[in-house]
């Protein structure tokens, strides 16, 4: 039996071999599975990703995932010999878009600081 760090790297690892190599929906997108979360039970797999595009090309690609789910639950119970696989459920994974806004914001305040006088007037405490 792995262990649920194990299973959970080899679950992303056939889900983003089958959205690349079997899947042949225009909808799915440019799309990039990132992460899969195991429930204790290991019933339910959370499956982390995201996609490149406007909010439509999300919502298309959210739409083509859950038409190819019974596809892709079916094709990791027989590549990983499991008598019952994982359900599956995806979420859109925006820790990227969230970095790049904190990121961001970091850039202005240094920015800021950078443009700011500096003030001599101030003595150091004795």
């Amino acid at each position: 039996m792995l262990r649920p760090e194990q299973l959970e790297d080899q679950v992303l690892f056939i889900l983003s071999t089958l959205v690349l190599r079997d899947l042949r929906d225009p909808d799915l997108g440019f799309l990039t599975l990132t992460a899969v979360r195991l429930t204790g039970d290991r019933g339910v797999a959370k499956v982390y990703y995201t996609v490149l595009g406007d909010e439509d090309q999300v919502k298309r690609t959210a739409k083509a995932l859950g038409r190819a789910n019974g596809f892709l639950r079916t094709q990791l119970a027989q590549r990983l010999r499991l008598k019952k696989a994982p359900e599956l459920r995806f979420f859109l994974d925006t820790t990227i878009e969230e970095g790049n806004k904190m990121e961001a914001i970091f850039a202005k305040i240094k920015e800021e600081e950078a443009q700011r006088p500096v003030d001599d007037t101030v003595e150091p405490e004795s």
